[in-house]
């Protein structure tokens, strides 16, 4: 005999997996696949369901096209988890971090589950106030609203790379004159960043509407593949559709995320090797640098009175050197030539539209 608890803890794991409302029939059947047991009678089921109910762990759904029957799906207790107030918090903070960096679809996608860290919060806290009020995350930087996509794409995306298949995307690429090319690609991982999410790719195929693909000296790499046969990220936003194909596409041999080849793409890193980075920096410079570093081996040492040299092992990064010129007049670059000569010139470049004012 299969005692109710084992059937009731199957029938949550059966809704959870599926996501969605189900009426009593399709989980009776599902539940006796589960157990390989079809003498399980429906009224059974039924019971636990109502049990469940009672618990909180099941809750009526939606009306589905069997209108005689009853349909179901998980409650807000739905999950085998229990969370400490602290976890709770922790939990809570990271939510709050993922919506307001541009990823409130994600957080809907887990609503049950922040409900389950909230409901801890408000459940052990002494105070009165709203516990919105205790848990908070930003940054003194700028926000720039994420790029509009189809949240239907995410999903067929993520269940391709769980599924190892291969999809067909339609990309509108960048400075393309409007046109839309066709990737037949295989998906390898997801990267969520500056408020836009990518996707690492390895294209197989493109599909240009022209005979022609763009010429060889035209820009690629995250604004559209880097061609045929190759890695590529791809902006999500620029999706235009996105389809699951038949096709099986064998990923690299040796895929890691980690690697320079893959964050190339999604990081704009400028060389292959780590740079010796040397830096001259203010007292607010230093103060900062100092409280958060900038990499694991830095070393700082007084200069004079009011200036310290920096000096570290980092790669040449898109981000290293926009953090270079924001802090400008705090910074001076000392070594690498290459970088020192990317800050004087673009600081030129800036001073030269303001010299008229």
């Amino acid at each position: 005999m299969i005692n109710h608890h084992r059937r009731r803890t199957a029938l949550r794991k059966i809704l959870q997996r599926e996501g969605k409302s189900l009426s009593t029939a399709d989980i009776h059947t599902e539940l006796c696949r589960w157990f390989n047991d079809f003498s399980l009678h429906v009224k059974t089921t039924l019971r636990d369901l109502e049990a469940l109910t009672e618990a909180e762990l099941v809750t009526q759904g939606e009306t589905g096209s069997d209108k005689k029957s009853k349909y179901w799906k998980t409650g807000r207790g739905s999950f085998d988890l229990t969370l400490s107030p602290t976890e709770a918090m922790t939990l809570a903070a990271i939510f709050d971090h993922a919506e307001r960096f541009g990823f409130p679809p994600h957080t809907v996608q887990l609503t049950k589950l922040r409900e389950c860290a909230t409901t801890e919060i408000t459940k052990h806290s002494k105070r009165t106030v709203a516990w919105t009020q205790q848990i908070t995350s930003g940054t003194r930087f700028t926000l720039l609203k994420p790029g509009k996509y189809d949240p239907a794409h995410l999903d067929l995306i993520q269940g391709a790379i769980l599924d190892d298949a291969s999809l067909e995307v339609t990309y509108l690429p960048r400075d393309a004159g409007g046109v839309e090319c066709i990737y037949l690609l295989k998906p390898l991982a997801l990267s969520y960043q500056d408020s836009n999410v990518y996707l690492s790719a390895y294209v197989l195929e493109e599909q240009w509407p022209q005979s022609d693909p763009p010429a060889s000296d035209t820009y690629r790499g995250k604004y559209s593949s880097n061609g045929p046969k190759s890695m590529c990220a791809l902006m999500l936003h620029r999706m235009v559709e996105v389809k699951t194909s038949w096709q099986k596409i064998p990923g690299p041999a040796s895929y890691d995320f980690n690697s320079f080849e893959v964050q190339k793409h999604l990081m704009t890193i400028h060389g292959e090797s780590p740079i010796q980075l040397k830096l001259r920096l203010s007292p607010n410079l230093h103060n900062r640098l100092t409280e958060n570093p900038l990499a694991e081996d830095q070393v700082v040492v007084q200069y004079a009175d009011d200036r310290w040299d920096l000096s570290c092992t980092l790669h040449d990064t898109q981000g290293l050197r926009l953090f270079l010129l924001s802090n400008a007049g705090d910074i001076e670059v000392l070594a690498p030539p290459v970088i020192r000569a990317h800050v004087r010139e673009t600081l030129r470049r800036a001073a030269s539209v303001y010299a008229g004012d």
